[in-house]
C-alpha cells in the first residue's frame, strides 16, 4: 500500500483520464498491482524455502505463517481502500458531472474517437495508455478527458493527493507509536519486516512532501536534512548512546595527550597494580595446588581467547568451552586465569563464567545443561531492528531509569534488554560486582578492550586495576619515546562512577558492530566514542601477550607453562579465492572491500609474528590450541545477532570435526 500510495501521488498526473473515473485511487491501485503482487509471490516462495530448509519447520506450520501474512495484508488493504473510498472525491462528486449507467452512455463512438484524439494530443509528461483494468475481470479503453477543464482534473488529483498524504503521515506516526510498545513480545516483529517498515516510511515521507510542496519538495527535503543535522549536533533528540550506569552529569574527564602522559608517569601505581594482580595469581596457584601435587608438577596457566562474530561466536564459544571443560572434568575453567576477545565470543564466555560462579555459589547444579546453550543462542537482532525502524534514528523520546541516572532507549538498550531476558538476567550486574570473585581467583579475569574511535587507542575495561596494560613496555636496550596505546577505564572515569557501569554495557561496547550497534559516547572532554574491539584485536591476543610479558617471571616460577585456547568462528587457514573476471563495480569496490574482508587475516599475520617474538622474552612453554568452527561454502553461518536452526546445528556439530576432537585430546594431555 505504501508503494501504491506513493506511486499515486508521484505519477497519477501522468494518467489524466483517471480523474474522470469513479474511485480513481482504486482503479490506479488495481492497475499498479503487478509489482506488489509479484513481490508477494516471490516473498511467499522465499518464506517457504527459508522456513523449511533453514528453520526445519513443517510444511503445515509454514503454510499457517503464510496465511497469517496474507490475512494481515488483506486486512490492511481493505482498511486503506475503505479510507480512500470514504474520503476521496472523484469528478462526479466534486463537480456534479452527470453519470450514465453501463450500456446507456450516448455516442459511444464519439467517446472512442475522443480517446484516440486524447492519445494524439496528450501532454509530453503523460504516459501512453489505451486500455486499463476497470475491475478484476473487466478491461476498458482509456476514456477521453479533453472535454473537461484542466482545472477540474487538477482539483480532483490535488484533493486525492492531500487525502493520501494525510494517510501516509498517519501511517508514519502509527509506526513511531508502535515503537513505544517494542518491549512487549506480541509487538516484536522480525528484522526483515522492520527493514521493510523503515524503507516504507522513507518513500511515504518523500511522497507526502511532494504532495504538499510539489516543485519545492527537493528543497524542503534538503532543509529537513539540514534541520535534522542541526538537531543532532545540538543533541535535541538525545541521539548519543550512553554507557548505562555512568554519571554523565558529573564533571567530564579530560581526554588529552597531556592527561595520558600524567597517568602513564605514575610508576608506583603500575607497580601496585602488578603486585595486586600477583596476589590474584597466587590465589589461583593455591586453588590448583591439589591437582599439581597429584601430578607432581606445577599447574598449567590457561588463557582463553575468543573471536568476534556476533551470535555465531557466542554460541560457538559457549558450546566449545562447556564441551572441553566437561572432557577435562571441570579442570578447564579452574585452570583459566584470563578471558579476552571481542564481540559475540566474549559474550558467550561471560555467560559461561557467570554460570561457573553460580555453580560454586550453589545456585545451580551444572552449567552443562542444554537450557543454557539454548538461552545463549536466542535472537537479539529482531528487537534491535524494530528499534531502528520505529524510533531509534530520530525520535528517542522514551527514557528509562538506572538508579539515579536517566538514559534514552535505543537499539543499545534493546540489545542489553534482550541479552538479559535470554540469559534469565544472570548478567544483570555492575562491573564492580565481579571485583571480589576475580580478586579471590574464584572466576577468571575478563578484560575487554573496545577501540576508541577518536585516535584508535584501546579502552581497557576490567574491575581490577590494570594500568600495566596501557603502554607498550620498552626494554632497557631500546631508546624510544614510548607510545601510550590504551586507557584504563576504571581510573579514567572514576569520577563518573565507572564501578557502577552495567556489565552488559561493557559487553555491548566490546561488541559494537558498525551500524547494527550504535557507537557509545563516554563522559569526557572531548567525548570518547568507542567501537568494536575486533577492529584492533579480534582475538584479544595483544591483551594476552601484554599480560604474559608483565607477569612472565611469576609464570615461569609458578607454572609448567601456558596454554592459550583460541576459539575461532572460521578456519585459520582459509582457502585462497579465485579472482576471475571482474566487473566494473568489483574494480571500484575492491580496495575498500579487500580492506575489510582481509582485516582479521592481517591481524592474524601481525599477531602471529608477535607470538613468535614471545620466545625472546618468555622462558617457559606456550602451547596454542585452536578450536575452529565450520564456516565455509555450504556451511556458511551469517554474521548476525540471529541464527537459523540450520546455522545452530552447523555450529554445534563443528565440535565433532576431527581437528577439534584432536584439540580437545591435546588439552587433556596438557592440563590433566
Amino acid at each position: 500500500m505504501g508503494f501504491n500510495i506513493t506511486s499515486y501521488i508521484m505519477n497519477s498526473f501522468r494518467f489524466p483520464f483517471i480523474a474522470t473515473l469513479r474511485h480513481p485511487f482504486f482503479k490506479f491501485c488495481l492497475n499498479n498491482s503487478v509489482i506488489p503482487v509479484a513481490f508477494i509471490i516471490v516473498y511467499i516462495i522465499s518464506i517457504y524455502r527459508f522456513q523449511t530448509k533453514e528453520q526445519f519447520e513443517s510444511t503445515g506450520d509454514v503454510l499457517i505463517d503464510i496465511l497469517g501474512l496474507l490475512l494481515g495484508c488483506v486486512i490492511f488493504i481493505v482498511l486503506a481502500l475503505g479510507y480512500f473510498h470514504k474520503l476521496n472525491k472523484d469528478i462526479f462528486k466534486m463537480f456534479g458531472v452527470k453519470t450514465y449507467e453501463p450500456g446507456k452512455r450516448p455516442n459511444r463512438s464519439a467517446s472512442k474517437t475522443a480517446s484516440v484524439l486524447n492519445v494524439r494530443k496528450k501532454n509530453r509528461r503523460d504516459w501512453h495508455v489505451e486500455t486499463y483494468l476497470s475491475g478484476f475481470t473487466s478491461i476498458r479503453l482509456a476514456r477521453g478527458y479533453q472535454h473537461y477543464k484542466k482545472e477540474m482534473l487538477i482539483r480532483v488529483f490535488k484533493q486525492n493527493h492531500y487525502i493520501a498524504a494525510f494517510f501516509e503521515v498517519f501511517a508514519i506516526i502509527s509506526l513511531i507509536v508502535l515503537g513505544l510498545f517494542r518491549e512487549i513480545p506480541a509487538f516484536e516483529i522480525p528484522a526483515g519486516a522492520s527493514l521493510f517498515l523503515l524503507f516504507t516510511m522513507y518513500i511515504m515521507l518523500t511522497s507526502a512532501l511532494y504532495s504538499w510542496f510539489r516543485g519545492w519538495a527537493n528543497l524542503i527535503f534538503i532543509a529537513l536534512l539540514v534541520t535534522l543535522n542541526f538537531a543532532y549536533t545540538s543533541n535535541i533528540f538525545d541521539s548519543e548512546t550512553r554507557a548505562y550506569g555512568l554519571n554523565y552529569k558529573a564533571e567530564k574527564s579530560e581526554f588529552s595527550y597531556q592527561r595520558l602522559i600524567e597517568d602513564d608517569s605514575k610508576k608506583e601505581m603500575k607497580q601496585d597494580d602488578i603486585a595486586y594482580t600477583i596476589e590474584i595469581l597466587n590465589k589461583w596457584r593455591l586453588k590448583n595446588s591439589a591437582s599439581s601435587i597429584k601430578n607432581k608438577t606445577k599447574p598449567k596457566l590457561v588463557i582463553i581467547n575468543t573471536s568476534g562474530g556476533g551470535m555465531r561466536s557466542t554460541l560457538w564459544t559457549f558450546k566449545t568451552l562447556t564441551y572441553a571443560d566437561s572432557a577435562l572434568n571441570g579442570e578447564l575453567l579452574k585452570h583459566t586465569v584470563l578471558m579476552a576477545g571481542s564481540s559475540g565470543g566474549l559474550v558467550g564466555a561471560a555467560y559461561l563464567r557467570e554460570l561457573y560462579l553460580q555453580k560454586q555459589q550453589g545456585k545451580i547444579a551444572s552449567y552443562y545443561d542444554n537450557t543454557y546453550l539454548n538461552n545463549v543462542s536466542k535472537d537479539i537482532l529482531n528487537p534491535m531492528a524494530f528499534s531502528i525502524a520505529t524510533t531509534d534514528l530520530f525520535f528517542r523520546f522514551q527514557r528509562f531509569k538506572d538508579g539515579k541516572h536517566s538514559y534514552a532507549k535505543d537499539r543499545a538498550y534493546a540489545f542489553e534488554t534482550a541479552l538479559n531476558e535470554n540469559t534469565n538476567h544472570v548478567l544483570e550486574k555492575r562491573l564492580s560486582d565481579y571485583r571480589e570473585p576475580e580478586a579471590n581467583a574464584v572466576i577468571p579475569l575478563m578484560i575487554m578492550a573496545p577501540t576508541i574511535i577518536n585516535d584508535g587507542r584501546k579502552l581497557f575495561i576490567s574491575p581490577q586495576p590494570v594500568s600495566y596494560l596501557t603502554q607498550n613496555s620498552i626494554r632497557g636496550t631500546v631508546s624510544i619515546n614510548p607510545l601510550i596505546e590504551g586507557i584504563e577505564f576504571s581510573r579514567f572515569f572514576e569520577k563518573q562512577e565507572a564501578d557502577n557501569l552495567r556489565f552488559t554495557s561493557a559487553l555491548r561496547m566490546n561488541s559494537t558492530f558498525p551500524y547494527i550497534m550504535p557507537l557509545t559516547t563516554l563522559p569526557s572532554n572531548p567525548e570518547i566514542d568507542v567501537f568494536d574491539s575486533g577492529m584492533r584485536d579480534n582475538f584479544g591476543i595483544e591483551t594476552t601477550l601484554r599480560f604474559l610479558f608483565t607477569f612472565r617471571n611469576w609464570i615461569n616460577s609458578n607454572t609448567s607453562g601456558v596454554v592459550i585456547i583460541q576459539l575461532r568462528d572460521k578456519h585459520k587457514q582459509s582457502e585462497i579465492k579465485e579472482s576471475g573476471t571482474k566487473t566494473l563495480i568489483q574494480h571500484l569496490s575492491m580496495p575498500l572491500g579487500s580492506f575489510y574482508g582481509n582485516l582479521f587475516s592481517v591481524q592474524d599475520y601481525s599477531q602471529h609474528q608477535q607470538i613468535q617474538y614471545a620466545s625472546l622474552w618468555f622462558d617457559g612453554k606456550i602451547d596454542f590450541v585452536d578450536l575452529e568452527m565450520r564456516n565455509e561454502k555450504n556451511n556458511k553461518v551469517s554474521l548476525s545477532w540471529h541464527l537459523t536452526n540450520k546455522e545452530k546445528k552447523n555450529i554445534l556439530e563443528s565440535i565433532n570435526l576431527p581437528q577439534n576432537q584432536e584439540s580437545v585430546r591435546r588439552l587433556q594431555e596438557l592440563i590433566q
